[in-house]
């Protein structure tokens, strides 16, 4: 129903629209209570929206998306799902490090030991 929601505002006031966005984050926090981190991981990522319609990357909600997104990213367990994942994370945490420091370094950390672990 979420996805029906942003279809409809993503028609009737575009993409990059405040309407659409919200329904972005809906289906995001839905597949994190779904217990589908990875899937969570990819619609928090869509904060790149956030930037193409000019928010800086300083803002609250442009930091707090890239925030859950990386949450959800260490709950991956699934090897070959967090590797391919890792690009994108890596690149927005590289435009958006957030208030916290070392976000990137985390993520390289965990990149760093994903590569020492076979995939099954």
């Amino acid at each position: 129903m979420a996805a029906a929601w942003e279809q409809e505002a993503f028609r009737s006031a575009g993409p990059d629209s405040p309407q659409a966005l919200h329904w972005l984050e809906v289906r995001a926090d839905l597949a994190r209570l779904a217990g589908d981190p990875a899937r969570a991981c990819e619609l928090w990522m869509a904060a790149t929206t956030r930037l193409r319609a000019g928010q800086a990357a300083d803002q609250p909600d442009v930091e707090g998306a890239v925030d859950r997104a990386h949450h959800q990213w260490q709950h991956v367990d699934d090897l070959l799902r967090a590797r391919s994942l890792a690009a994108e994370l890596t690149a927005l945490r590289t435009r958006v490090p957030g208030r916290r420091p070392g976000a990137l370094r985390a993520i390289q950390a965990r990149l760093e030991s994903l590569r020492g672990v076979r995939a099954s």
